[in-house]
């Protein structure tokens, strides 16, 4: 998965990031192409339903928090 890929994921998180904290809080998100796949009440189910549906890490999870994690210098560890 490309960085572009990671980051247009992101955004389509964003943007519906406040309708899924109303319904699903504390859960998984799967995205793919820059599309809301799934929710997933684990990470391991997220990852299961992402590489089925996906392909094998062609895919985002991001958890549904009532605040954002700000990770600093390990998001791009983690995108390059």
């Amino acid at each position: 998965m490309q960085r572009a890929d990671v980051l247009k994921n992101y955004a389509a998180f964003e943007a519906v990031r406040a309708e899924l904290k109303a319904s699903h809080l504390g859960q998984f998100a799967v995205l793919h192409d820059g599309q809301l796949v799934g929710t997933y009440a684990t990470i391991r189910e997220a990852r299961t339903a992402g590489n089925a549906h996906c392909g094998v890490g062609n895919f985002s999870t991001q958890e549904i928090l009532s605040e954002p994690i700000e990770l600093g210098t390990m998001a791009d560890a983690v995108l390059a």
